[in-house]
């Protein structure tokens, strides 16, 4: 049984028993968050769930790619981690890199200044995640006049 097996049956029970999480969870002899981690896979599709398997992941690895939230991204996701054998810990690095990398979207229309100082913090953090995945990554900001010049020197591999 695998672990999107169990999240079935964990759900089939609630359902049919009209329980809820806490009480399925003293019931079976387990935590609460157990039995929550446990329902959050479900949040896969189908094809998903198969190619986790198939690739070989951990639930830890499941449940850290699920903080991407569309289909596509969980797809990448899901296959750099099977052919690149990635720990738990790379692989929220690279959920995170992910995850961060739709931020500029979320600035929205704050004032300018305070829309390039966004823009510079993440662009700070989106480097130190690539550091923390082994890569090497710097980035060096100059000011002329009225420009702020941001240059980024990110390793070859």
């Amino acid at each position: 049984m695998n672990m999107f097996d169990e999240a079935r049956t964990i759900d089939g029970m609630i359902r049919m028993l009209g329980m809820t999480q806490g009480e399925i969870a003293k019931k079976l002899g387990v935590s609460q968050s157990y039995v929550g981690n446990k329902l959050r896979l479900l949040g896969y599709s189908e094809p998903l769930r198969a190619l986790i398997v198939e690739s070989g992941l951990t639930e830890r690895h499941a449940r850290a790619i699920l903080r991407i939230k569309d289909e596509e991204g969980r797809r990448e996701c899901v296959e750099k981690v099977r052919d690149r054998s990635l720990t738990v810990a790379e692989c929220e690095a690279l959920v995170e890199v992910a995850v961060e990398a739709r931020a500029p979207s979320l600035i929205g229309r704050a004032p300018k200044n305070e829309r390039i100082d966004c823009f510079e913090r993440f662009i700070t953090e989106s480097l130190e995640s690539l550091r923390s995945l082994g890569i090497e990554a710097i980035k060096q900001v100059g000011h002329h006049g009225r420009h702020r010049y941001i240059t980024i020197s990110i390793e070859d591999v």
